[in-house]
């Protein structure tokens, strides 16, 4: 976790050389904390995704890790859209005037055909040093039969540093607020408003 004043870009540079904690590459506990937000944030007509569709423009933002409102959370990025192995970054208000930048390696993109439709998105996990230790999935899926465009994301996590377990309370609760503002963001950019 590092701590950037108003102004300064976050240097990623300095996290692309980090791995991941052991505590992460062991995969979650039962007692971590667990998140699944999803929501229908358009319909197609059924079949396979449109080329210019709401499907597709959800997995293009989600490619390009632009997942959150740029409100709430700025994301840093070596290139887009994002490959399995990049070093992807988020800075998160925290005070007025500092910021928290954290970063995560991606681990698995994906973009094709499932036997009930069709899933893009990528898959991260949390890089040493992050204010949490866990894997987090940024997915859209459209059902071949019906339409349906879910964008979703799934996550495990736990307390990765010592200010996230003193202040868990407000933690968790910004984690769950970034999931929930995510849908409500993607939704719009199903709809071609962001």
């Amino acid at each position: 976790m590092i701590f950037v004043p108003l102004g300064r870009r976050p240097d990623l540079a300095k996290w692309t050389a980090r791995d991941f904690p052991p505590a992460v590459l062991d995969g979650p506990r039962p007692t971590d904390d667990r998140d699944r937000h999803a929501r229908v944030v358009a319909r197609e007509p059924p079949g396979d995704p449109l080329p210019d569709g709401p499907f597709r423009r959800v997995a293009t933002a989600i490619a390009e890790y632009r997942v959150f409102p740029p409100s709430l959370l700025s994301r840093v990025l070596e290139k887009e859209p994002v490959a399995v192995g990049d070093t992807v970054g988020l800075t998160y208000p925290l005070l007025p005037g500092l910021r928290m930048f954290v970063a995560s390696r991606v681990t698995e993109v994906f973009d094709g055909p499932t036997p009930s439709g069709w899933r893009a998105g990528f898959t991260y996990r949390t890089l040493a040093g992050h204010a949490e230790l866990g894997e987090e999935t940024f997915a859209v899926e459209k059902d071949r039969a019906t339409g349906d465009v879910t964008a979703s994301l799934t996550a495990w996590s736990r307390p990765g540093h010592w200010l996230t377990r003193v202040g868990y309370w407000y933690a968790r609760w910004c984690q769950l607020h970034a999931g929930k503002s995510a849908l409500h963001h993607l939704e719009r950019v199903a709809q071609g408003k962001d």
